[in-house]
C-alpha cells in the first residue's frame, strides 16, 4: 500500500464516458425513507454496475468503471472495437433505464485520464463531464468528434441534429440489434438490466415493439403527472422519440399539470 501511495503514475489515453440520471435529487426526496423506494434507487445503480462487472469479468477485462452516487464513469481502450462495444452499451442503458422512468445524460470522449480501483480524474474525464453539464442539455449521451473518428464507420444508433452528435437507442432497429445478441456468460444480464422477459441470454423472441412500449410507459407517469415547464421539456424529448418510433400520440398530447396544482 505504502508503494502505491508513493507511485506517480502517467495517464492513459481511453475512451471515457461520464453519465447520470437526471432528477435524481427529486428522486431521493420522493423516497424518503420508504425503503421500498430506496431499493428502486439502488437497483437503479446496481444494473449499470453489475452489467460493467459481468463485462470485466467475461467479454472486456480492460473496461474500467467507478460510481458515485448517480455518477458513473467508464473508460476502455480507444481501439474501434473498444469503442463500438461501449458506445452500445450505453445506449442498452438508456433504453432499459427509460423503462424505469429514469432518464440518463452524459458524454463520451477520448482522451487522459488516470482510471483505477482507487482514484479516477483526468482532462479526458473533465471534457465528457463538460459534455454533459454543458452541451447534452436533453436526456442524451452527446459523443465528441474524436470518437467517431476511431471508429471506421458511424454507428446506426448514433444521430446528428442541430450540430451534435449522440447515441439514440430508441428505434425498432436498435432493439433488433440487442436481440441478435447471445451472451456467453450465464447470469441474466438483460433481465438485470430492466428489460421485460428476457431469456437467460438474449432478447430473442421478444418484439421489437413491446421493448420500445416497455421504455414509453416507464415515461408516461413523468409526462402526466406534475412537471415545471424546464422538466417536462427533457422527459418529453425522449418521449417523443419513443412515440415518434412507435406511431403514438406525441407528449403535447396529454393535459399539462403544473406543480401545485394536481387536481
Amino acid at each position: 500500500m505504502l508503494h502505491d501511495f508513493e507511485r506517480n503514475p502517467t495517464y492513459e489515453e481511453r475512451i471515457i464516458a461520464f453519465y447520470d440520471f437526471l432528477g435524481w435529487r427529486s428522486k431521493i426526496e420522493e423516497a424518503g425513507i420508504d425503503s421500498t423506494k430506496i431499493g428502486k434507487l439502488r437497483r437503479m445503480i446496481l444494473r449499470h454496475t453489475r452489467s460493467l462487472g459481468g463485462q470485466q469479468q467475461y467479454s472486456a477485462p480492460a473496461i474500467r468503471f467507478t460510481s458515485f452516487s448517480d455518477n458513473i464513469v467508464v473508460s476502455q481502450p480507444p481501439d474501434p472495437t473498444s469503442v463500438l462495444h461501449l458506445l452500445g452499451t450505453l445506449a442498452a442503458f438508456q433504453l432499459a433505464s427509460a423503462g424505469d422512468g429514469f432518464l440518463v445524460r452524459g458524454g463520451v470522449t477520448i482522451g487522459l485520464i488516470n482510471h483505477d480501483s482507487a482514484s479516477v480524474f483526468g482532462p479526458g474525464l473533465n471534457r465528457a463531464y463538460e459534455l454533459e453539464s454543458e452541451i447534452a442539455d436533453v436526456p442524451r449521451i452527446i459523443i465528441d468528434k474524436n470518437v467517431l473518428g476511431a471508429l471506421e464507420t458511424r454507428p446506426f444508433f448514433v444521430r446528428h441534429e442541430d450540430g451534435l452528435d449522440f447515441i439514440d437507442p430508441f428505434s425498432v432497429e436498435f432493439v433488433r440489434l440487442l436481440a441478435s445478441f447471445e451472451l456467453t456468460q450465464t447470469n441474466d444480464v438483460y433481465a438485470t438490466l430492466g428489460f421485460p422477459n428476457a431469456g437467460k441470454r438474449s432478447l430473442a423472441g421478444v418484439p421489437s415493439d413491446a421493448i420500445l412500449r416497455f421504455a414509453l410507459n416507464g415515461l408516461k407517469q413523468q409526462i402526466r403527472g406534475p412537471l415545471a415547464d424546464k422538466e417536462w421539456r427533457k422527459v418529453a424529448w425522449v418521449y417523443d422519440r419513443l412515440a415518434s418510433a412507435l406511431g403514438v400520440a406525441p407528449a403535447q398530447s396529454y393535459p399539462r399539470l403544473q406543480p401545485g396544482n394536481q387536481n
